[in-house]
C-alpha cells in the first residue's frame, strides 16, 4: 500500500482536476484558492528547472492561446484577449504537465495523438461549462486546428521533459 502512494501522484492528478472545474466553472469567483495551490504545487517540485518548465509552459501555451484568439480559432466573451481564469488554468495546467502528464509523452506519435485528441476535448468541455463564457468562431475549422496545434505541442512538451526531469 505505501508503495503505491510513491507512485501514483494523487495530489497532482485530483488537484489538476478539481482546479480545471473550479475554473472552468466558476471562473474569477475561485482565483485565489487555485492560486494558492499552484504556488504550493510549485514549492512542492522537485528542482528549479521543474519550477521553470512549469513557468515557461504557462508562457509558451498563454502565447499559443493568444495566437488562437487572434486568428479567431478561440473566442472568449466580454474581452478580446483571455480571461485571468483562463491564464491561471494554463499554469494549472503546466503544473501538472510536469508533475504527471510528460511522463506519457515521451514517444512522438503517442505524443501526437493524446495530445491531439486530449487538448480538444478539454477545450470543448471547458466550452460546455463555462456558460458561453469560450467558443470556437470557426466551427469544425476550431477543432481541427486545435487537435493539430495540440498535438504538436504534445510531442514538444514530451521532448521538454528531458530538460527538468
Amino acid at each position: 500500500m505505501t508503495a503505491l502512494k510513491t507512485k501514483i501522484p494523487w495530489r497532482s492528478l485530483i488537484g489538476f482536476e478539481l482546479c480545471w472545474f473550479l475554473l472552468v466553472f466558476f471562473q474569477q469567483l475561485l482565483f485565489w484558492p487555485v492560486l494558492i495551490y499552484l504556488l504550493y504545487g510549485l514549492w512542492q517540485l522537485p528542482s528549479k528547472n521543474a519550477q521553470i518548465a512549469v513557468l515557461l509552459t504557462a508562457v509558451f501555451g498563454i502565447a499559443v492561446d493568444s495566437i488562437m484568439v487572434a486568428t479567431e480559432v478561440l473566442s472568449f466573451a466580454q474581452t478580446a484577449w483571455m480571461p485571468i481564469w483562463f491564464l491561471l488554468l494554463w499554469a494549472i495546467f503546466a503544473l501538472a504537465l510536469v508533475e504527471v502528464m510528460s511522463k506519457f509523452l515521451t514517444h512522438p506519435g503517442i505524443a501526437f495523438v493524446v495530445a491531439g485528441v486530449g487538448g480538444p476535448l478539454s477545450y470543448i468541455g471547458g466550452a460546455a461549462l463555462s456558460d458561453g463564457i469560450m467558443s470556437f468562431p470557426a466551427g469544425v475549422g476550431s477543432y481541427v486546428i486545435l487537435g493539430l496545434v495540440w498535438g504538436v505541442l504534445g510531442i514538444l512538451f514530451g521532448y521538454s521533459r528531458r530538460w527538468y526531469a
